[in-house]
């Protein structure tokens, strides 16, 4: 993280003095650059809220009980497709695919080495389920970043997510039914849990947070009251049922938990405030870079570029390079959605198509693609907390299927736009 900053400040500072030397005075840079950091600020806030919850869920139980729920179901020749549905289903509901891979994950990539499974083949279908949520969940800080920087609404965005991602996700529910047949579980380790059972109490009331995080929006509850009411409830459960103290939850929703046993429970470690500060400054570098990049007009040749590819391939095609391109220097989604909007924008404005359209290819594109990079932290950081290869990358088929389902989308929706035209 301390490195992709440290990046983003140089190509900034970079961007900066390029400016300079264009003849923009030193206010005026500032100028563009206060205007660009201000479109991280909503973000930044959700962030935080997004941080608090993730604690929260660690002392609450939250996290523990959804597992245990995933192992209870678990039969030997549907391992593999119950871990990506519970993968998924945590995804989805906590909105952060390192949060899941390192907790949910290392759970069950226990169970597969202990179980005889093709750990390459478990650790996809673990990367498949993580990146479900950063794609689709409403508090994933990924669709926040895209619903803020595109000026759409984040719950329209995710509804469509959804609907764009049914075929992909259902091709990935397919192929892993056949996986998990061809890599039966041939143990099940029932005492997985019994470090966590002895310190925390598995109870109905852990799930409260959780089925408010999942039922308030659907009852038109803005984002950020229903993640609000999530801590309050997984507060409350913490207290009342696990037996925390007050302060130690404060302290939990600010710094992050930090199990005092040691051993197996300090997989759960990690969550609040604390730890969303690296992803809050890499998305206020990134808006500000942008912001001053664009205000001062230094990525000129870089426009005329993506307009010659998209003119040549599409413009699916030519954000996928972009996402691609912005991910493999800087290692991040950020840039790479935050670059798509900045260069592909202008010609889906053209094209006559809407902020929706962008934001909807966006999702699709750059919120995935980066993971495929082998030095990004999407792809990087997960199999190492897994402690696997990119061997692995081969298997998680939701990653690639999606952006490879748009693409030929497209391509079929053009031809029969050309049809009709002759």
């Amino acid at each position: 993280m301390r490195y992709i900053i440290g990046m983003l400040l140089a190509g900034f500072v970079c961007f900066f003095l390029l400016g300079l030397r264009k003849g923009f005075s030193f206010r005026e840079l500032c100028g563009m650059t206060g205007r660009g950091a201000r479109e991280a600020i909503d973000v930044g806030k959700m962030l935080l809220l997004i941080g608090m919850v993730t604690g929260v869920w660690r002392v609450s139980g939250t996290i523990v009980q959804c597992v245990h729920y995933g192992i209870a179901a678990i039969t030997p020749r549907l391992f593999l497709l119950i871990v990506f549905a519970v993968t998924c289903g945590l995804s989805y509901a906590l909105g952060t695919s390192f949060g899941v891979v390192g907790t949910a994950g290392v759970i069950f990539m226990t169970l597969a080495r202990g179980g005889g499974v093709n750990t390459s083949v478990a650790a996809g279908v673990i990367l498949s389920g993580i990146y479900f949520g950063d794609r689709s969940s409403p508090i994933a800080s990924t669709a926040i970043m895209t619903a803020q920087v595109t000026k759409t609404e984040l719950y329209g965005n995710v509804r469509r997510m959804m609907r764009t991602g049914a075929v992909p996700l259902a091709l990935t529910f397919a192929f892993y039914a056949c996986l998990s047949v061809m890599h039966p579980l041939n143990v099940l380790d029932e005492n997985a849990l019994s470090a966590f059972a002895a310190r925390f109490v598995l109870s109905p009331w852990t799930m409260l947070p959780a089925a408010l995080m999942l039922i308030l929006p659907l009852a038109g509850v803005k984002v950020k009251w229903a993640i609000a009411a999530s801590v309050v409830a997984g507060a409350a459960v913490a207290h009342a049922v696990q037996g925390f103290s007050l302060a130690e939850i404060a302290r939990v929703c600010a710094l992050g938990y930090r199990s005092a046993e040691g051993g197996a429970t300090a997989i759960l470690d990690g969550g609040g405030m604390i730890s969303m500060l690296g992803s809050a400054a890499i998305v206020t570098i990134s808006c500000a870079s942008i912001g001053l990049a664009d205000g001062a007009h230094l990525l000129e040749g870089l426009h005329s570029w993506v307009e010659r590819v998209s003119a040549r391939l599409g413009r699916f095609p030519a954000m996928m390079l972009v996402c691609l391109g912005a991910a493999a220097v800087f290692c991040n989604q950020v840039i790479a959605i935050v670059s798509s909007h900045a260069f592909l924008w202008p010609i889906y404005e053209r094209g006559g198509l809407s902020r929706e359209d962008l934001a909807d290819d966006i999702e699709n594109s750059a919120i995935l693609l980066p993971a495929l990079i082998p030095w990004c932290i999407l792809g990087s950081v997960p199999l190492a907390i897994l402690g696997e290869t990119y061997a692995a990358m081969p298997f998680a088929v939701y990653v690639y299927a999606v952006p490879l389902w748009t693409m030929i989308h497209h391509a079929l929706h053009e031809r029969q736009a050309k049809n009709g035209e002759k």
